[in-house]
């Protein structure tokens, strides 16, 4: 449990002194209870910080935020506050009793006074702060019909957004404070949806999402927080979209302002938030019936997406757009898109899995072949190799077992070993065959990468031996042939490849392990030159004391050697004393 009596013994040292000393200099310059369990407090550091502690009557903390950019599970601000509330709680303090009697005195008052006083205070206070007009405007929008909350949202979030803005970009650190005022904003739409104020939330997310779009043109957003604010003002709209009590005319606003804002490519150039509205607007065009201006949508976006990164994006409506015709009962239409289309690769797996499904896989194998070739010529290996497996399930359900070792075999080895399609290789050959089978496979990846050795003798940097483990590793731990994996890496004799067949080799072969081992880290110690390097010598060091009992002497001389030969290395010195200590 985390609470204000035990929080220094949860907290890193270093965040802790830093906090202490933020509060023993008076750094707080605010510090209120906001609520029931809430406390909001100010703390100035290189910038002015908000910081807000979910605070239980116990003293237990159940939450804690902080708008500075620091990326650790607790900051130094958090920290300097919990000071001051540890402090402010204590039974002795009076300033709590206090605050209780000024929230009391504020709520005499207003029980208090009379109509007339509090409308002068109101025109008083208005006609000096700006910002409390609009925010009391808005509260009340729903009363005067000639308040414009639109007007009034803009210029509330686009001060917000110049306040954190430095000629007219946000950076990083800015973005923290941006979202965290803005994320107030959206939570006032939440609040209108529970009073069903439907047309008011829906005013406030569009504003905030033009808003916030814009910002993240000219924003360093790498922390997300933008992106953030986005999906809560595009959830806002959604849920508005799809509540049964919202009434016709404002579905069909929304309906409209996203046709319109859809046009726009900024939508679809910043994370997903275009495709997110794409599907609000999609919904709606179904139940309100707006077929054409849907697809009216589609023909006009489709020419924006030409260049070599838009592929996505332009699939992306050609599949909404098939969708769209076969929910509406255009299933001419739509089968026509789908033949014209079938170089997307999800619209012929449908029309793969279909001819499956009644079995006709001569059409289905014809279908995968003609994909096959037209991502050959677009150059997507990854592509080849999803339709190989198409054909290789194929050869499953026709039981053709020429076919399933073809295809198994390849995908096994295609790029890289695949343990699942090489048991499916193997479990199609009888013990007997099984052993020809992979002799043979082996003596032929022994040839081929030998050849290819050989022709390499002229070059600089050719290894000292054919490098037949990365091809043959996975093949002998498949097959526990634990000499024969001995001999290759033997054979190749270095240090990280020694470390990658550790947990087969080591328990097997623990001297000719060791004596693999001394050679190669000799050979690192002696090339190491920098702190990291002599930190994963004794790493490697380590694991082969803890693996091979009999290794611990010799790998202490080896140590003991590297420190002889080179004393001014202080860092290596000290290292290597973790090995010898």
């Amino acid at each position: 449990m985390f609470t204000l009596q035990n929080f220094e013994n949860q907290a890193d040292e270093t965040i802790l002194q830093r906090g202490k000393q933020y509060f023993d200099r008076q750094a707080i310059t605010s510090l209120e209870e906001a609520g029931e369990n809430i406390w909001q407090a100010e703390v100035e550091g290189t910038d002015t910080y908000q910081v807000e502690v979910n605070l239980r009557k116990n003293g237990q903390i159940s939450d804690y935020f902080c708008d500075c950019p620091y990326d650790g599970e607790i900051c130094k601000h958090v920290v300097a506050v919990l000071y001051a509330l540890r402090q402010e709680t204590k039974p002795s303090s009076g300033k709590r009793q206090k605050a209780r009697i000024a929230r009391n005195v504020f709520e005499h008052l207003v029980q208090t006074l009379s109509l007339a006083e509090l409308q002068d205070f109101l025109r008083h206070y208005a006609a000096k702060s700006k910002d409390f007009r609009i925010a009391f405007e808005l509260f009340f929008a729903d009363k005067d019909a000639r308040i414009d909350s639109a007007k009034l949202y803009g210029d509330l979030v686009g001060k917000i957004v110049r306040k954190y803005s430095n000629r007219g970009f946000i950076d990083y650190r800015a973005t923290f404070g941006l979202t965290k005022e803005i994320s107030k904003i959206l939570a006032n739409g939440q609040a209108f949806i529970r009073q069903n104020n439907f047309r008011d939330a829906f005013t406030l997310a569009r504003v905030v999402l033009q808003a916030m779009m814009e910002a993240a043109t000219q924003a360093d957003d790498s922390a997300g927080n933008i992106g953030s604010s986005l999906s809560e003002a595009v959830e806002l709209i959604d849920t508005i979209a799809k509540d049964r009590q919202v009434a016709p005319d404002l579905k069909e606003e929304v309906f409209t302002y996203l046709k319109n804002e859809l046009g726009r490519k900024l939508y679809y150039d910043y994370g997903d938030f275009g495709n997110e509205l794409f599907g609000i607007f999609y919904d709606l065009a179904l139940r309100l019936h707006k077929a054409a201006d849907f697809l009216d949508l589609i023909a006009s976006l489709l020419p924006n997406f030409k260049g070599p990164y838009d592929q996505y994006q332009k699939e992306f409506f050609i599949k909404q757009k098939m969708k769209f015709l076969a929910a509406t009962g255009k299933t001419e239409e739509a089968e026509q898109l789908v033949q014209e289309h079938l170089d997307i690769v999800e619209v012929r797996q449908r029309e793969v899995d279909k001819a499956i499904a009644r079995k006709d896989y001569l059409t289905a194998r014809k279908l995968i072949a003609d994909g096959i070739r037209i991502a050959q010529e677009k150059k997507h290996p990854g592509t080849v190799s999803g339709w190989q497996k198409q054909l290789l399930r194929l050869a499953v359900l026709e039981k053709d077992t020429a076919a399933i070792r073809q295809y198994a075999r390849k995908l096994a080895f295609d790029p890289w070993f695949n343990r699942e399609y090489y048991r499916q290789w193997k479990a199609t050959f009888s013990e007997a065959e099984w052993e020809t089978a992979i002799g043979q496979f082996i003596a032929e990846t022994t040839a081929r990468i030998t050849q290819i050795w050989n022709s390499q003798k002229s070059q600089l940097l050719r290894l000292p031996a054919p490098p037949l483990l990365n091809s043959l590793g996975p093949v002998l731990i498949e097959e526990q042939d634990w000499y024969q994996l001995l001999e290759l890496v033997q054979k190749e004799n270095r240090l990280m490849t020694l470390s990658n067949y550790h947990p087969y080799l080591a328990p097997r072969f623990p001297a000719e392990m060791l004596q693999l081992y001394l050679a190669a880290l000799k050979q690192y110690g002696q090339q190491a030159d920098n702190r990291t390097d002599y930190a994963h010598l004794v790493e490697y060091m380590q694991m082969v004391m803890q693996d091979i009992p009999q290794s611990k002497e010799p790998i202490k001389a080896l140590a003991r050697d590297l420190q002889q030969q080179f004393p001014r290395r202080r860092a290596m010195l000290q290292e290597l004393n973790k090995v010898l200590n």
